[in-house]
């Protein structure tokens, strides 16, 4: 049983902040359950049960609620918002981006570095053997339990469940993360196969989690445990990221969004090249790795 409790709870209404209030509001999740837009849930408002329905959550894993005995609605935080107009941070019922997990390994002129480890100006390698540089590393902490259906939970890929060697050691990378394989695209949630590749469980992401992706002055491929992975494209908003004030700080809010690389992409099993479904069917063989026990 997984218990979330926030500081400040606000009422809202559009984007405006009508009141914040400074107090507790804690509620429980089951261990495993995702929660749902439309789920009802428990709450204690500063001690007091209140019975609301679960509306979406920030990129940041700030809930938002709607009380069932007024119909008013609120959202949860730890930060301290204010009230006026404009204030309620977007927020959606399935927020996930597109990113590593923290601990995956980048290929840089100097060795492997962790993904957390990287800073804006750090020298990074590309799959093509050029070195590029790093212009902005967005940050975001999740909560799993709020709205990460099953479909949308990070992917576990094995060490080898590529090809030999490739990827070097587990990949951990949410859904929709592309790598590249025999010149495509593909999305980490076309590869599951419930074996060397899979879906993370909800033990295993834990209660939060934080996620990272790297951008470039241009879309294109580094070297993620040996394996070319797309960099950040912005065709899911940066303003997701827990740290967007530091980009537009430095770059301004207004600035247009990259081009992709002319690369087909693969974006569900169905789509998958034969060529490569049946290497995965192999490699899976050849490492013998046990269906993971769902959470």
């Amino acid at each position: 049983m997984a218990v979330y409790t926030f500081d400040f709870y606000y009422e809202y209404a559009g984007t405006n902040i009508n009141t914040e209030t400074a107090g507790t509001f804690s509620f429980e999740v089951d261990d495993g359950q995702t929660l749902v837009a439309g789920d009802e849930v428990t709450g204690l408002l500063n001690g007091s049960p209140v019975q609301v329905i679960y509306t979406g959550t920030t990129p940041a894993g700030e809930p938002f609620f709607q009380v069932i005995s007024n119909g008013q609605n609120y959202f949860l935080s730890n930060n301290d918002y204010g009230i006026g107009a404009n204030q309620v941070p977007a927020h959606d019922a399935d927020p996930f981006p597109v990113c590593f997990l923290a601990g995956t390994l980048v290929s840089t002129p100097g060795g492997a570095v962790a993904i957390e480890d990287l800073a804006i100006g750090d020298p990074i390698m590309t799959s093509d053997g050029r070195v590029g540089s790093v212009k902005w590393v967005g940050r975001q902490t999740l909560i799993p339990a709020f709205g990460l259906a099953e479909e949308r939970r990070p992917v576990s890929i094995a060490a080898g469940a590529l090809a030999a060697e490739l990827p070097a050691r587990e990949l951990r990378l949410t859904s929709d993360h592309a790598l590249l394989l025999d010149g495509v695209l593909v999305q980490a949630g076309a590869l599951v196969n419930g074996t060397t590749i899979r879906r993370m469980t909800l033990a295993e992401l834990g209660e939060r989690l934080v996620v990272y992706h790297v951008e470039l002055d241009d879309h294109a491929l580094i070297l993620a445990e040996g394996t070319p992975a797309e960099t950040f494209v912005d065709n899911v908003t940066r303003r997701r990221f827990d740290n967007y004030a530091e980009y537009e700080a430095l770059f301004g809010a207004c600035e247009a969004g990259l081009p992709e690389m002319e690369l087909p992409r693969v974006k569900s099993a169905r789509q998958l090249p034969r060529a490569v479904r049946e290497r995965l069917a192999e490699r899976a063989g050849a490492l013998g790795i046990e269906p993971a026990v769902a959470a």
